[in-house]
């Protein structure tokens, strides 16, 4: 049996990667081959081929968000929420599998009717967008805003992807493809960042504290008022240049000690809690 796997949910994080996983699992304790399209924004996409569908029996599209079906034309196609195959997912796959139907044009095209409604009651439906966030320490407000403007995108149903351009080089950047399929380019930055890749594209610009503080406004004001970036060479900003040097290096370095402090802070929270107080115990590493 070779099955084809599509699993998605609105944040692209939990579900989606569990459902994966135990999907592949499943289906290899069942000796049966499987790819699997996990629709995730924590780890990187491998889309279903033309090759793997065509060759697929049974198509499995697990999720709780619109997925493109088109695709999937004459296949036998099995659809559910994606945290059906949670409990017992060797079962979820022999009922799927048993119950999957061909999906037929009318179904296509109801699927798209219901797709375009739902696009008009979010103004426009789900958007594209990239962005990226930077500070002049690239520490905490650059990962906090990056953070706040991700679950604001995928709050209001959009695919967001964001480029931190933080104290340790720049993280989960943006690729070529990603930035051409992109319907709106966020920059919420507090220094200088080279522009030159989003030539054409629709740009809003704002900064770290307002993107964390206010991400719903900021938002609201990317879709309204974003122009097209017309890059010039040679074109300078007012914006601050990013810390170098000895700063840097500094900075770096406490950024990597964060988690450290964050974790001795707690194990000292929970020991008053339960009432312990490490310098009069015996056998610890502070004296009496």
């Amino acid at each position: 049996m070779k099955i084809a796997v599509v699993t998605a949910c609105p944040s692209g994080i939990a579900n989606s990667v569990i459902a994966a996983g135990l999907i592949e699992k499943a289906a290899a304790d069942l000796k049966w081959e499987v790819s699997i399209e996990c629709q995730s924004s924590v780890m990187s996409v491998k889309t279903l081929t033309d090759a793997q569908i065509a060759e697929a029996d049974v198509v499995i599209v697990a999720a709780d968000k619109a997925v493109d079906l088109s695709r999937f034309a004459d296949k036998r196609v099995y659809q559910s929420a994606v945290a059906a195959c949670f409990g017992d997912p060797k079962a979820f796959l022999e009922n799927a599998t048993a119950n999957a139907d061909v999906l037929s044009a009318a179904q296509l095209a109801a699927t798209a009717q219901t797709a375009s409604v739902a696009g008009v009651e979010t103004e426009g439906g789900v958007k594209r967008i990239v962005a990226i966030t930077a500070c002049p320490t690239g520490v905490a407000h650059t990962f906090m805003a990056a953070e706040a403007l991700e679950e604001e995108g995928q709050r209001q149903g959009h695919q967001i992807k964001v480029e931190t351009r933080g104290s340790v080089g720049a993280k989960n950047q943006l690729t070529a493809e990603e930035i051409a399929a992109a319907d709106l380019v966020i920059i919420a930055a507090d220094i200088e960042v080279d522009l030159s890749r989003f030539n054409g594209k629709k740009l809003y610009k704002t900064s770290t504290g307002l993107a964390l503080k206010k991400t719903t406004d900021e938002m609201e004001k990317a879709f309204a008022t974003a122009t097209v970036y017309q890059h010039q060479a040679g074109a300078q900003t007012e914006q601050k240049q990013e810390k170098t040097g000895a700063y840097k290096h500094l900075m770096t370095g406490v950024s990597h000690m964060l988690p450290l402090v964050v974790a001795g802070g707690l194990s000292i929270a929970l020991s008053f809690v339960f009432g312990i107080e490490a310098f009069k115990e015996e056998g610890t590493l502070l004296p009496r």
